[in-house]
């Protein structure tokens, strides 16, 4: 029998370990795991050379459609960074079942990687508006605590309690970004009345203490109603601390933190300003060495992009006045690769990088073992990774519509050099050989 693809002389990677065999793979399934010296012929033959294979990464937290990026331009940059798939957070109102059905139709056919999409939440929106969300195929419902910016209704918290209950009630699950949202609006205030328009006024803005107490008052909903929730792009210990205790108690409460809060510090804030602004935003270096011990040792579930890009121009407004950048960095590029120097600077292993980047989220999301596994029966998605390879990460070679990256001139080891989804190969030796409309919807198991 001849199958339509084979990989030799692979490292499996999985969470639990790392086994030298080959994968067989037939009609975008892996049918067989064994040896080399029993693979059967294929069509294909993929040497690995020995290198590391890691089930396909999920990217969780995906902004595809904020301006100036689109479903195929952000597929296809997450496809060269290395994801298999990927799931679309808001910008776009998706508030109802209807909302949700239009937005599917609109992804339809324009993106290289597969994908599913978020609901949201927002007060003024009738019962029942996230139950049909999630019976349409959500796979999570986001939850902005504190404002979002013009366009897009706050939740308050008698909604975010009566939606909690909503989704509890057919086993939904709440994405939440979570910062205390009077603290943040009074800072802003304050700042703009003394005329503070620098850098560091934006972390003035957004303090810690934001942060730490809604996510205590976030555990706490879930708690009084039972409700899964994620808590995303997570940058304080305080949050994951909670969430650890919180669990003991059978609280269903996940932690998801990005890149970001890896890497970037208050002084590259200081430093780069709008090209470093996000929100919750960067902290002290010390907290972000404490982020990277807690993901290492299992406290924190999932790492995600929370790509969120901006244009130049909409960037360049922060230069003269801070406050007037939007939140939001591009992400899709760099990730794996950042998460591979990572294991080479001995932070992070790959077992656990297998585990927060594909099974976790598959797995939080209602997606495994279809995805996040390299197991017979699953989908084929994986990515082949070079741990030897050192690059510079630059602005001019991002493929993402807006043209930049906060990581400009990082010099970073381990890189993606091909993936796979469903069988098919998607990028190779960081070019996007897939074509658009390949990525398919993927509903919840």
């Amino acid at each position: 029998m001849t199958v339509d693809l084979v990989i030799k002389n692979a490292k499996l990677v999985t969470p639990r370990g790392i086994i030298d065999s080959g994968l067989i793979i037939n009609d975008g399934i892996i049918v067989g795991i064994t040896k080399d010296l029993h693979l059967p012929q294929a069509d294909r033959v993929i040497d690995a050379k020995g290198k590391p294979v890691l089930p396909g990464p999920i990217d969780g937290h995906c902004h595809h459609t904020s301006p100036p990026d689109t479903a195929e331009t952000s597929s296809r940059a997450g496809a060269r960074g290395g994801f298999t798939t990927l799931l679309d957070m808001p910008p776009e109102t998706t508030f109802n079942g209807e909302e949700y059905r239009a937005k599917r139709q609109r992804f339809s056919g324009n993106c290289y990687l597969d994908y599913t999409l978020h609901g949201a939440a927002a007060s003024g929106y009738p019962t029942g508006s996230l139950a049909e969300q999630w019976v349409q195929g959500a796979t999570g419902v986001k939850f902005f605590v504190s404002n979002a910016g013009p366009g897009w209704p706050q939740t308050f918290d008698g909604d975010i309690i009566e939606g909690f209950r909503e989704l509890a009630g057919v086993n939904g699950l709440a994405l939440i970004h979570a910062e205390n949202d009077q603290i943040i609006q009074d800072n802003s205030r304050r700042l703009k009345a003394e005329g503070r328009k620098d850098f560091p006024a934006m972390l003035e803005a957004r303090p810690k203490i934001a942060e730490v107490e809604c996510g205590r008052r976030i555990i706490q909903y879930l708690e009084e109603t039972g409700c899964r929730g994620l808590i995303v792009h997570t940058s304080v210990p305080e949050t994951v601390y909670r969430a650890a205790e919180a669990k003991i108690r059978g609280v269903k409460v996940n932690i998801e933190t990005c890149p970001q809060y890896l890497y970037l510090t208050t002084d590259d804030v200081k430093k780069k300003g709008p090209w470093a602004k996000f929100a919750p935003p960067a902290r002290r270096k010390e907290t972000t060495l404490r982020i990277r011990e807690l993901l290492s040792k299992g406290w924190i579930d999932t790492v995600a992009t929370d790509h969120s890009p901006h244009s130049k121009e909409a960037k360049e407004a922060g230069v003269d006045d801070i406050l007037n950048a939007p939140n939001g960095i591009p992400g899709l590029e760099p990730f794996l690769t950042l998460m591979l120097n990572g294991v080479n600077e001995g932070w992070l292993s790959l077992e656990r990088l297998a585990a927060v980047t594909s099974e976790n989220p598959a797995r939080i999301f209602g997606l495994y073992p279809k995805k996040g596994a390299l197991r017979v029966g699953s989908d084929a998605d994986l990515v082949i990774v070079d741990m030897d390879k050192e690059v510079i990460i630059r602005n001019e070679d991002q493929i993402t519509a807006c043209g930049w990256t906060p990581y400009d001139g990082y010099k970073v080891k381990g890189v993606p050099i091909l993936s796979v989804v469903r069988g098919t190969v998607i990028m190779e030796d960081g070019v996007v050989v897939g074509d658009k409309g390949y990525g398919e919807y993927n509903p919840r198991l």
